[in-house]
């Protein structure tokens, strides 16, 4: 077997409740009412973000299967 990966995060019972709890009606109102020109001056506004995705960005994307680990 393989060494667990540092990027895997293992969630349980109770952060999945947690989570969920915050995911309340108003909120999704509110992401619902996000306009294009919304996300892209919030990213624009915060230098942590990563790039918006473009049609060029999904044009240059490959999609890559990885392999099977050996057990």
């Amino acid at each position: 077997m393989t060494a667990k990966s540092e990027n895997i995060v293992t969630v349980g019972p109770d952060e999945l409740a947690a989570a969920r709890a915050q995911v309340t009606p108003e909120l999704l109102a509110w992401l619902d009412a996000l306009t294009d020109d919304d996300i892209a001056a919030q990213i624009a506004a915060n230098p942590d973000a990563a790039p918006e995705l473009d049609d060029a960005w999904f044009a240059r994307a490959r999609l890559v299967t990885p392999l099977k680990a050996a057990e």
